[in-house]
């Protein structure tokens, strides 16, 4: 006798997944930054330039001499005239008293007054060299004092702001399992 059989077919359930990602949005503001910087302190001290210049050996050598050498000299030169003046007029005295020698004393005497000797001119440069004028520069001083001052610098950082959108994960059955049997060959009378 024939006895039946069964066959049998399954099928697996199946899912599904409908994912929505997370999203994130970051916004974060500039930095709020302050920079003051104070004026440096600036002093300057100045010595000034100095010349100075002696020109008293070149004034000397063109005749212009100080005041005080000046009238020692005219001195000195009058005391010398007079003296030649003295000399002078003494020894016309003395061929005064000679006249009786004749030689016509009074005609020589005055024709020696009479003409004055001739001056003696002298070409040159005056002062005769540069060395004769003493010049002396000391320059000028500066003196430079900077005190800088450090800038004031401020920082505010602002936070980053997040925004966050959670994701989802929804399962679903997409398909239902299943098993199906049925008989194959022989009778089947369904009493088992």
């Amino acid at each position: 006798m024939n006895l039946p059989h069964l066959e049998m077919r399954q099928t697996t359930a199946k899912i599904g997944m409908n994912i929505t990602r997370p999203t994130l949005e970051q916004t974060q503001r500039p930095a709020t930054l302050s920079i003051e910087q104070p004026k440096g302190d600036l002093s300057i001290e100045t010595v000034a330039a100095r010349l100075e210049i002696d020109s008293s050996q070149a004034w000397i050598e063109m005749g212009k001499i100080p005041a005080f050498e000046s009238v020692q000299r005219y001195a000195e030169y009058g005391q010398q005239m007079g003296r030649q003046g003295t000399g002078r007029i003494a020894a016309e005295g003395d061929q005064m008293m000679r006249i009786e020698q004749g030689g016509s004393v009074v005609a020589r005497i005055a024709k020696s007054r009479d003409t004055p000797p001739a001056e003696v001119t002298t070409l040159g440069f005056s002062p005769r060299s540069l060395d004769r004028v003493k010049i002396n520069y000391t320059p000028a001083e500066v003196q430079i004092h900077y005190t800088a001052e450090k800038p004031r610098i401020e920082v505010q950082v602002n936070r980053p702001e997040l925004n966050v959108t959670e994701g989802t994960v929804e399962i679903y059955l997409r398909e239902q399992n299943q098993l199906d049997m049925w008989p194959v060959g022989g009778i089947f009378d369904g009493e088992g």
